[in-house]
This record gives C-alpha cells, structure tokens and sequence, in this order.
C-alpha cells in the first residue's frame, strides 16, 4: 500500500514510518501541504494521513483538494488528543477517520488505516465526495 504523510510533526512521522515500512508499505512524507498535493497527484497513494492541525485541513481547502486527486485517496486524520476541536472541523471537511497522537500501539495505526480505507468506499454526506477512492495494489 502507497501511504502519503502530510505532518510536520517528525515523532510522529518517524513512528508511523516504521511501523508502515516495517510491513511492507511504502512510504512518502511531506510536511508542506502544496508540495503533498502534488506528490499526491503524480505518485497516487491509497492513503494519505494529513494533520488536522494543518490551518489548510481544519478549513477545508486541503481535504477538498485531496477530494479532487483521482483516484481519490482515504484521508486518516492525524491531531493531538487535546486538539479534538480541530479533528471534528476536518473531519466534517472531508476525513475519512481520525488517529489522535500520541500512538500508544502500532494497532492504533492499522486499524486507523482500516477504518479510513472502509469509510472512504462508503456513499458519504452531500458534497464530501462524488469520485472513486484507490484501492491498494
């Protein structure tokens, strides 16, 4: 599976880096939203986990770009536990699940995936997304 990283947070980035590689994923991380979207377009992940903390995905614009990115990733979004507010204003934008930081389990992130790549196949509210999401090789 093709995982794109949108966080600037490397703790984070580094944990989920070993545990996805460590089973077979590859892995890309880019921390600057516009240069993500492009990576996006051109290496087509099936996954790609945005902070919701970036301004651009509690707003919305970035979750809506990434809506347009054909096939269409899963979009797992990644916040701190104390930062639920912004967790909810991205995820009624357009995520597909939420992981709170910090990972206590390398489950945590599996199941995460899972769930992101179930929920994204699902028919969703008004104008979330009205394309198809890939689907893993």
């Amino acid at each position: 599976m093709k995982v794109l990283i949108v966080d600037s947070d490397g703790r984070f980035v580094g944990q989920a880096r070993d545990i996805l590689e460590s089973c077979g994923h590859y892995v890309v991380h880019e921390p600057r939203p516009e240069q993500a979207l492009a990576r996006a377009r051109k290496w087509r992940p099936d996954v790609t986990l945005i902070s919701a903390e970036l301004p651009a995905a509690s707003e919305g614009d970035l979750l809506r770009r990434f809506g347009d990115v054909r096939p269409r990733p899963a979009v797992l979004l990644v916040v701190s536990l104390d930062r639920f507010d912004k967790a909810w204003q991205a995820w009624q934008r357009g995520g597909d699940e939420v992981l709170f930081k910090p990972m206590l389990q390398p489950s945590e992130l599996h199941v995460s995936i899972l769930v992101a790549r179930e929920n994204a196949l699902l028919p969703r509210r008004p104008g979330v997304m009205a394309h198809p999401v890939a689907k893993s090789a």
